[in-house]
């Protein structure tokens, strides 16, 4: 059966039993499109997961051997209809790290899920 009803009602049920709420925080804009102090937040229902990139990360030791790690990039799986509410400016916090919106991905280009995929924002400590 890959009738597109039932593959969204299979997501649907899934992200009901394993999704869980995350809140994205968007910086609000004035009427010229430029920061003025307020938030928005809103909620979104899905399954935090990290994907494999192509890049490789080199890690050099005393001995000058390198080893590569195939680099982990932060993804959640939503549905795509609440997926086009984010913005890539949105951040959400999982597990006390905070996130950006580096890329929303239409799986299969057929309107039915999303992979929001994520970059750490690092802190600078002062």
């Amino acid at each position: 059966m890959n009738s597109p009803n039932f593959q969204l009602n299979k997501v649907r049920r899934h992200l009901r039993a394993f999704g869980r709420d995350f809140t994205f925080i968007r910086e609000g804009t004035d009427s010229f499109g430029e920061p003025n102090g307020m938030t928005e937040s809103f909620v979104i229902q899905g399954i935090y997961h990290e994907t494999i990139s192509n890049a490789m990360i080199v890690l050099q030791n005393i001995s000058d051997a390198a080893t590569t790690w195939p680099k982990k990039i932060p993804a959640m799986l939503c549905l795509w209809e609440f997926a086009q509410q984010v913005k890539p400016t949105d951040l959400v916090s999982i597990n006390s790290k905070r996130y950006k919106i580096s890329q929303i991905r239409n799986l299969e280009e057929a309107n039915l899920v999303a992979d929001i995929l994520m970059e750490e924002v690092q802190e600078i400590a002062q």
